[in-house]
């Protein structure tokens, strides 16, 4: 069981890490926090905003923002395959 909770703890802190990147990305571009965090959250639902209109609307660098988000992405489903490791019963989210 250790173990898995070392694997949680690392995909945990991926996640954290993709997270702040996006919103580094953000604040330096002087955004506010909750732009950022609409960003975040625009890919942990699953939402399919295009990148590019919100590059456009926020003035931030496109290539920047698709790859930040990418890896927001990524992170968010090697977490969740982590968690599921986990779980031995349904679970609804």
């Amino acid at each position: 069981m250790t173990n898995r909770k070392g694997e949680v703890e690392l995909a945990k802190e991926d996640l954290i890490k993709a997270v702040n990147q996006v919103l580094g990305i953000v604040r330096r571009n002087g955004r506010s926090r909750k732009v950022g965090l609409a960003l975040v959250l625009m890919v942990l639902l699953g939402g399919r905003a295009s990148v590019r209109n919100a590059a456009e609307t926020f003035g931030l660098d496109y290539a920047n923002l698709l790859e930040a988000l990418g890896e927001l992405e990524d992170a968010w489903r090697d977490y969740l395959e982590v968690l599921s490791g986990l779980v031995k019963g349904e679970v609804a989210v």
